[in-house]
């Protein structure tokens, strides 16, 4: 006589055990694993999947009319599921209408109809309120968009430090335990700036002004920002006959096609998290979609910049302003560039993409993930990204 074997009922599963096995797996594992049943959505509230080594990204839903039903939540694409997309909780009607500025780790900085910033996790709806900007209390140049500010964040996952920076008329900065906004007091005079990148280990903050100026770098590391020199880095040429004059594969005839075709360009600045070292990256967009890179570092000797070939093991973030570890890792390219437009986030599925510097192709993205939503903004971000 054979004995029944007792059925297993997976939900009566100790909850200890439950969490045990899903925070050793993906965020998209453990999303499914709460969807299971209510005892094991139960067990896994709260439960951090293992550490995330892969840009995503982030659709923000419409502040319109085609916003179908009221939609509030941001649509998400990991890489690792290249066939599925995952919606956010419910960010309220006020996330809606805020645009996104920055980001950071599973961190966006966020800019309301007011011109406040605030700081959320899309991912559990925590939310970091900042003091009020001089735009909320006085009345803003009418020609100011949101996509105009120019800012940056940093914030530790764990302790909730941070650091904020952005432009108000002039650079200012915020941290954990500020009660307002600080000037940055600048040692040349102000200008007009149009990106900025905090590089977190050496506690420097990277400015990028017109393509004609010095990036200027300030310290953190002490109560007061205080501004290194701006010898260390020189001008900064004007992006597109830069890029031209200084790419040795092309030639005459390649020139006057690129000239002839040209659309538009756009210069950055970012940061490797891996040697620090500091990167101008050139980005030219020539008619019939097509689209050209160039990464230039600086010479530590003769101080000028000089073309790099390759990222070897690293991808850039562009979004983000900084280069993260690819080797050996799923669901991210190394010696790639995950970019998402032109003007810090893109409504065009055709200007977000990951662009391969081995070969330079593009790598577009799955159609499901612009047909599951229609977005007013895109942008790559990197939850679980170490401070």
């Amino acid at each position: 006589m054979t004995q029944n074997k007792k059925k297993v009922n997976w939900s009566e599963l100790c909850p200890e055990l439950v969490q045990c096995v899903f925070e050793r797996l993906s965020f998209t594992n453990l999303k499914r694993g709460r969807s299971v049943c209510s005892s094991w959505r139960t067990a896994l509230r709260g439960c951090v999947p293992k550490r995330n080594q892969i840009p995503w990204l982030l659709l923000f839903p419409q502040n319109d009319n085609n916003n179908e039903n009221n939609n509030t939540s941001c649509v998400l694409f990991v890489p690792e599921d290249r066939d599925k997309t995952y919606k956010t909780r419910d960010l309220g009607a006020y996330f809606v209408k805020s645009s996104c500025v920055a980001t950071y780790g599973s961190w966006l900085l966020m800019l309301d109809t007011l011109w406040n910033l605030y700081i959320i996790n899309p991912l559990t709806g925590e939310r970091i309120e900042l003091p009020t900007t001089d735009y909320a209390q006085y009345e803003r140049p009418s020609d100011i968009k949101p996509q105009d500010l120019v800012a940056c964040l940093w914030i530790d996952d764990i302790s909730k430090d941070y650091l904020v920076a952005c432009v108000m008329g002039y650079p200012v900065f915020t941290k954990k335990g500020n009660h307002s906004w600080r000037r940055i007091s600048s040692r040349y005079g102000e200008g007009r700036y149009k990106q900025m990148v905090y590089e977190p280990t050496s506690q420097q903050l990277y400015v990028r002004r017109y393509y004609n100026y010095p990036v200027k770098v300030w310290s953190f590391s002490g109560d007061d920002p205080q501004q290194v020199s701006e010898d260390n880095y020189p001008p900064v040429e004007y992006a597109f006959w830069d890029f031209l004059s200084k790419d040795k594969e092309l030639h005459l005839k390649e020139e006057e096609f690129y000239v002839k075709e040209y659309v538009d360009s756009r210069l950055y600045i970012a940061v490797s998290t891996v040697s620090g070292q500091v990167l101008k990256v050139v980005n030219v967009l020539q008619k019939f979609k097509r689209w050209r890179f160039l990464v230039y570092k600086m010479h530590p000797v003769e101080l000028t910049w000089e073309v790099v070939d390759s990222l070897g093991d690293e991808a850039l973030i562009l979004d983000m302003g900084i280069t993260v570890v690819a080797k050996d890792i799923p669901g991210i390219k190394r010696n790639s560039i995950y970019f998402s437009g032109l003007d810090n986030g893109s409504t065009n599925p055709d200007h977000i993409f990951v662009f391969d510097l081995t070969t330079h192709e593009i790598e577009p993205l799955p159609q499901c993930v612009f047909s599951s939503v229609r977005f007013s903004d895109a942008r790559w971000f990197f939850p679980g990204l170490d401070p």
